[in-house]
């Protein structure tokens, strides 16, 4: 994705992102596929992270991204609107939704918070 379609600005943060790629079953006999991820930039409104599986453009996931000790844990949901194949790993970058029982509004305080700083 080049950068003249970004509309926001990025930050170069890496922190833990869970991404669930498949939910659990209603009866509890098959367990959610979460995929380990390490996040690359993020935005008010987007996440790029850096996966060893991948997963489907337009595909729209769970993501939970982990700050450390100092934040608790925001819950998303986000689009994968493209995906960059590279040697053992995919870049996905997600777009997020402003969703209804997610943390988004806690996401973007987050990174106006990180851009103050810089």
């Amino acid at each position: 994705m080049s950068n003249e379609r970004r509309s926001e600005t990025r930050i170069n943060e890496k922190t833990t992102v869970f991404v669930e790629a498949c939910s659990a079953s209603f009866d509890n006999s098959s367990p959610a596929k979460i995929i380990l991820c390490n996040s690359l930039d993020m935005s008010a409104n987007g996440i790029l992270v850096q996966m060893d599986q991948s997963v489907e453009i337009g595909t729209i996931l769970r993501i939970c991204a982990e700050f450390g000790e100092e934040r608790e844990p925001l819950y998303l949901v986000g689009e994968a609107k493209w995906i960059q194949p590279q040697d053992n790993y995919y870049n996905v970058g997600f777009e997020l939704y402003d969703a209804e029982n997610t943390d988004i509004v806690s996401w973007k305080r987050v990174i106006a918070s990180m851009l103050d700083a810089e």
